[in-house]
């Protein structure tokens, strides 16, 4: 197999069954032999069902079960069940035009690099007026990927080849949804930089996010940048070794500075959306609260390190 494209799902079927039809206009390379995953994170619903039955043009739909819940888990799993030289990363809400595999492939098979990032954009029906560049990027969008040679990549749209694992075994399964919300594929992203290898721009390959409305929603946001700010936490303690020091202090004058905005600014609570500003403070908060519960904990990596200590990837399935 040349490319394994790996779809990690839960109890989305309806958002699975137009993903898996938007495949079948996607064209691969003459000669490429291809190939797409779809992993069920444990789905109560018709998940299996609807990838069982489909079929996505000339790219074979293949189905996979991981029924422990989190999505870095369901990517293990897939990482596990394919063959594929290169591996592509999407999601179940996705729709990727149709040059996209033959275009992300394309960087790889010359030898400019060893992982693609690819592009993001949000579908026109979920653009609003009152969106930043914060939060079309919470929102998987990929404007602020450095061109070039960016340092991260966003699980949406991604790429990497399969030479890569023999340095990062996996993702981390303590991160990404069904764990602690986000960062897991920035994690893996900077492991590969770590590790010596290539990630190059495509990020004008964009693919078109379809995801659910309710994410635009007050509490939605409010949530994102809670887990954002934990995740961020993990990272830091973890793999990055930061410092410690006056966690508690630190978190006192955070959450003021957070009540003190929001007595200042009363208008700003509405159903949709949510003030960037108080993003950011909920954040704030959320990351030095995370960061004082994780320092309580062993360092589960060497200073950037490659691969996770002890059990490491005795969480990964084989």
């Amino acid at each position: 197999m040349d490319a394994s494209i790996i779809i990690v799902t839960r109890n989305r079927a309806a958002d699975l069954k137009q993903t898996l039809q938007a495949m079948r206009c996607v064209v691969p390379p003459d000669g490429l032999k291809a190939e797409v995953l779809v992993v069920d994170n444990g789905s109560t619903d018709e998940t299996a069902e609807v990838a069982k039955s489909s079929g996505t043009g000339g790219i074979p739909v293949r189905y996979a079960c991981e029924p422990r819940t989190g999505q870095t888990l369901g990517r293990n799993r897939g990482l596990a069940e394919t063959s594929g030289k290169w591996i592509f990363f999407t999601d179940d809400d996705v729709r990727p035009p149709a040059n996209w595999l033959a275009a992300m492939c394309e960087p790889m098979a010359e030898g400019k690099a060893e992982a693609v990032s690819g592009g993001v954009r949000l579908a026109p029906s979920l653009e609003r007026p009152w969106m930043t560049s914060m939060h079309r990027s919470w929102l998987a969008a990929t404007d602020w990927i450095t061109k070039g040679a960016p340092q991260s990549m966003v699980g949406a749209n991604m790429a990497f080849s399969r030479e890569v694992l023999g340095k990062v075994p996996g993702f981390d399964p303590e991160l990404g949804p069904g764990a602690s919300g986000f960062s897991d594929d920035h994690l893996f992203a900077m492991q590969i930089v770590t590790a010596g290898y290539r990630i190059i721009d495509r990020t004008d390959l964009q693919i078109e996010h379809h995801f659910d409305p309710s994410r635009l929603t007050r509490g939605s946001w409010l949530s994102a940048a809670e887990k954002r700010g934990a995740s961020h936490a993990y990272v830091g303690h973890h793999w990055e070794h930061w410092g410690y020091r006056l966690g508690k202090s630190r978190l006192f004058l955070a959450n003021r500075r957070l009540a003190a905005w929001r007595a200042a600014h009363p208008d700003e609570i509405r159903e949709e959306g949510c003030s960037g500003e108080e993003l950011a403070l909920v954040y704030d908060c959320a990351l030095i609260k995370g960061h004082i519960k994780e320092h309580k904990r062993p360092r589960k990596y060497t200073k950037h390190g490659l691969v996770k200590l002890g059990a490491a990837m005795q969480e990964v399935p084989s």
